[in-house]
Formats: C-alpha cells, sequence, structure tokens
C-alpha cells in the first residue's frame, strides 16, 4: 500500500474553550505542541443561524436557557479571531473555521482563514454556498447527515459554482457524539475516494480514542479531524467525543511515522543489508556434549550453535563414523582441527 504524500491534523477546538479568549489561545499552543497542522473554531452568529425553536444537541448546560443564549456566551468578536488566527499562523498551524451562516463565511473571509468548513449539518446550505462565491481558499465539506444523493449533489455544486475542486476536501463523517466505532463508516471513506478521486478525502471522527483515526491513516485519509480537550471531564458538548492532547499527539507520531512504515522493501536487498545479524543468529555444527580425543562420531553428537560462518549441517555426511583427533569441549563450535575434513573454513 501506497501512503499518502501529506496527511493532516486537524485541532477541533470548538467551543471547548466556553467562551475564554486565554482560554482559546492556551488550545492553540497545546495543538501546536502535540503535532497538529491545523486548528479549527466555529464562528457562530446566533442572530442569524438560531432561533428561540432550536433545542440542545447534549443537555449538557444549566446555565444556558436557549442555543442562541450559549452561542452568545461563547462567541469571540471578529477582532478576537483575527488574534486568535494570527496567534495559529505563528506557530506555523493552519486556521479552519467551521461557519454556519453567511455572515460567519464572511468574518471568516476578512480574518483571512486558510480553510473554511461547510459542516454536515450544513452540506445543502444554498446561503453558504453563495457566500462562498468569491472565495478561492481551501474547503472542507463534511457528511455526516448525508445520503451519497446528497453528497454527490454537494460535491457538483462546489465543482459547478466555486470552481475549487484543487482546495475541496470531503470528510466521512457520523454525527453521533460520541460515534459508536461500528458506525465510523471507514469504508464510506474508501468509496468516497474512488469516487470522487479528483478530491482530497479524509474523515471527520468523533469517536473518543484515536484507533478509528489510524485506520483512516493507513487506508489513505489525507485530513484527519479530532475534537481536542484537556481532560473528559471537562465541561461541554463535545467532550465525550474529544482526544486529549496527549492523545493528539501520539496520533501525530503515528502520523509522521506510517510514511516510512509503508515503504515498499525490497527483501533480497534488505537480507544482504544483514549480513551481520544473519551470521550472529545464524548456525553452525557442533557437538552436543563434552568428547575425548580418539571418540568415534555418531549420529547423535551432532547439534546446531551459533554463530554461523563454520560447518553446517550437511558437513554432517563427512564427518559421521570419524575419530576425534582432539579433545571436543561444548563452548566450541566443530571445526576441521578436530577431524580429518576437507573445508574452507573460516569462521
Amino acid at each position: 500500500m501506497t501512503p499518502i504524500a501529506y496527511q493532516r491534523i486537524i485541532a477541533e477546538i470548538g467551543l471547548s474553550h466556553e467562551g475564554s479568549l486565554g482560554q482559546a489561545h492556551s488550545f492553540i499552543d497545546s495543538a501546536s505542541r502535540a503535532g497538529a497542522d491545523i486548528v479549527k473554531f466555529q464562528i457562530h452568529l446566533p442572530e442569524l443561524e438560531s432561533s428561540r425553536s432550536e433545542n440542545f444537541r447534549v443537555e449538557f448546560s444549566t446555565q444556558d436557557s436557549s442555543r442562541t443564549n450559549y452561542w452568545e456566551r461563547t462567541a469571540f468578536t471578529l477582532e478576537q479571531y483575527y488574534e486568535l488566527r494570527q496567534h495559529a499562523g505563528n506557530l506555523g498551524l493552519n486556521f479552519c473555521v467551521s461557519v454556519f451562516s453567511g455572515g460567519a463565511v464572511e468574518w471568516a473571509k476578512e480574518i483571512g482563514a486558510d480553510i473554511i468548513k461547510i459542516g454536515s449539518g450544513d452540506i445543502g446550505n444554498e446561503e453558504i454556498i453563495e457566500s462562498l462565491n468569491d472565495y478561492t481558499g481551501e474547503l472542507i465539506i463534511s457528511s455526516g447527515m448525508s445520503t451519497w444523493n446528497e453528497i454527490n449533489h454537494a460535491v457538483a455544486v462546489v465543482k459547478e459554482h466555486l470552481k475549487l475542486v484543487n482546495n475541496l476536501t470531503l470528510l466521512q463523517c457520523t454525527s453521533l457524539y460520541p460515534t459508536p466505532l461500528s458506525k465510523v463508516g471507514i469504508n464510506v471513506m474508501k468509496r468516497m475516494k474512488e469516487t470522487f478521486s479528483d478530491l482530497s478525502v479524509g474523515l471527520s471522527d468523533h469517536t473518543p480514542g484515536i484507533n478509528s483515526s489510524i485506520v483512516a491513516l493507513v487506508y489513505g485519509a489525507e485530513i484527519i479531524e479530532k475534537h481536542v480537550t484537556y481532560s473528559r471531564d471537562m465541561f461541554g458538548p463535545d467532550i465525550k467525543s474529544s482526544i486529549t492532547f496527549d492523545e493528539l499527539k501520539t496520533l501525530s507520531i503515528f502520523r509522521n511515522e506510517l510514511v516510512e512504515i509503508l515503504l515498499e522493501v525490497d527483501k533480497d536487498s534488505v537480507a544482504q543489508e544483514l549480513t551481520k545479524e544473519r551470521n550472529i543468529f545464524g548456525r553452525s555444527l557442533g557437538l552436543k556434549r563434552n568428547l575425548p580425543a580418539g571418540h568415534q562420531i555418531v549420529l547423535d553428537d551432532f547439534c546446531l550453535r551459533k554463530p554461523a560462518g563454520g560447518l553446517n549441517w550437511e558437513d554432517r555426511k563427512q564427518i559421521l563414523g570419524q575419530k576425534l583427533k582432539c579433545p571436543y569441549q561444548v563452548d566450541q563450535l566443530l571445526t576441521p582441527e578436530h577431524i580429518d575434513i576437507v573445508k574452507d573454513y573460516k569462521l
């Protein structure tokens, strides 16, 4: 299997910062140290995307009277998002934002987000697509609640109207928080790679661990997205589907090493490189016990001992029935000096 040349990991911070700008900056620092390539935030403008009828996806908060109140409490200003974007860039991280309204798209463009993501719930959101008309950056589409027909339609719309084929990534996703391992859908990601061979494909992974992401990387995911948290004991709707920064670091190390793990190996060439090891682990002919000079060698006397380079097992045929010319000690290999044998022997 040939590895993908460039596999990126998104540390999805989302709203786990709980509206604390300082905490948001800390998340960026931790993501950088853990080896992420991209940090992702969410731009929620509640006046443009929500209403009093919107229910909580996860009943987690007693301090927020409504989902709109939650968006308001955890929101940042345009200037603060720009500050976060600058921080990420200074650390060599790409800055990605999920957008949930046309207004959020405009904010994303204004702060200079490197990547815009359309979340699973908005794969068919015409307002957002139209707002992206003049966008030329990288776009990610997630498919967590979509049918194949909806995915095909969304990709077609983006290709036709936004002309972002070279900058488009499609993510397999299952919008369950957390996602059971049985519903990750690696097979769906593989089908996406076959169906949309001109696009980048990856996995938005909502399982609480990293094993699904590891499997996705092995099968060629070009982007892995994982929610991150300092502890799964923290507060927030995404915590149960998040990984810690230690787990993120483990995932990043695996991603880095996978490129080498999947390199093709020429077995014969490697064997030639291991000549020293072949001698160390190989075997030469020996005798099982201390024996005196004059002992007539029988078949049961023979054994093989490390290292290689001495007489071999086939040489028994010349030695069987001969008498030892000198005493034999068990910490030795059997040599031509012990018996009459014609052998170009070098140990």
